[in-house]
């Protein structure tokens, strides 16, 4: 007796998605579907054994993530002190930039978690 095939639940946008991906490589759905699996163990593998992993940001931008592990490791490098988190934050409260605040927002809580 065999057992039943395992299918990943997939939203009409993310079917779309595999059949183009499909057509354009020639692949057939599964091997798509099997190729972006083995991508995502890879990034989740890298991120539980303490790896950087570099993301790119919708505004061209590279923020490396790193697991609180690395972080701890890493110590104090990357903690900002009260002094430097209050200039960030008075920074914050005068930027009109909606994305130079999105950048700010982020530095902060980056500095205050140490990562």
């Amino acid at each position: 007796m065999s057992s039943p095939r395992l299918q990943p639940v997939l939203t009409a946008a993310e079917m779309a998605l595999v059949d183009q991906v499909a057509e354009l490589t020639g692949a057939k759905r599964t091997d798509v579907i099997k190729n972006a699996l083995a991508v995502y163990h890879w990034f989740v593998r890298q991120a539980l054994t303490g790896s950087r992993v570099v993301a790119h940001k919708a505004t061209g931008e590279q923020v490396a993530l790193e697991t609180p592990e690395l972080a701890a490791i890493e110590g104090r490098g990357n903690r900002l002190s009260p002094g430097e988190l209050g200039v960030l934050a008075k920074e914050l409260a005068a930027a009109s930039d909606p994305v130079a605040a999105a950048r700010l927002k982020e530095r902060i809580t980056r500095g205050f978690y140490g990562i």
